[in-house]
């Protein structure tokens, strides 16, 4: 069922420093604080909830989401001057589908600002490697414990892998976190979605 479009706002502040693996040349990663600002059931009324939104100094950016059956549907993203930064629309993204691999509008090499949830719910910057690939996943196969876990080959995790996850890219942190179960490798998955531009905040 879809769900009415839901507006946030991303936030950063000081993330605790247990939370550190390692930085890069005093870089710094930030804890995320998400701010619900209402739902919206009429699309032409999005943008204009969002552009009523006083932006503050730790202000990262902002998102409306839709989702259906608890994953994003339709998801954009915004940057904290209010213009957009990516949009996902379910569908097509694995391999050999339309979508997959869509358009980044970061290229290898560029130093951008990671936005990550599960279990992290940080802000970090990294530098882009590229669009997430089939090898890749394959990979992770072999060498994520809770991969090989939860399935029973490397064929099993590309057939299973979700259509909003496939929408990601493959990014090398400057800061590597950890979480309650986990720690950061030297590259992570992104959702394309939230990769921002680099900035430091001052917090």
């Amino acid at each position: 069922m879809l769900e009415d479009t839901v507006i946030n706002e991303f936030r950063i502040k000081p993330i605790n420093p247990e939370k550190v693996v390692s930085s890069v040349d005093g870089e710094t990663a930030y804890s995320l604080e998400s701010i619900p600002h209402g739902k919206c059931d009429i699309p032409t009324k999005e943008e204009e909830m969002i552009s009523n939104i006083p932006v503050t100094d730790t202000t990262l950016g902002f998102e409306k989401d839709t989702e259906c059956d608890f994953c994003p549907c339709f998801l954009t993203t915004y940057n904290a001057d209010k213009s957009e930064n990516a949009s996902y629309e379910y569908g097509d993204h694995a391999p050999g589908e339309e979508k997959y691999q869509e358009e980044c509008r970061f290229n290898p090499c560029d130093k951008v600002l990671c936005l990550m949830y599960e279990g992290y719910n940080a802000v970090f910057p990294g530098i882009v490697i590229g669009p997430l690939t089939e090898e890749y996943l394959r990979k992770l196969y072999d060498t994520d414990e809770e991969v090989h876990i939860n399935h029973s080959s490397a064929d099993e995790v590309v057939e299973k892998w979700l259509d909003w996850n496939w929408d990601s890219v493959i990014v090398r942190p400057l800061v590597r976190l950890k979480n309650d179960w986990e720690e950061m490798g030297d590259t992570v998955m992104v959702n394309r979605v939230y990769v921002f531009p680099y900035k430091k905040f001052e917090v």
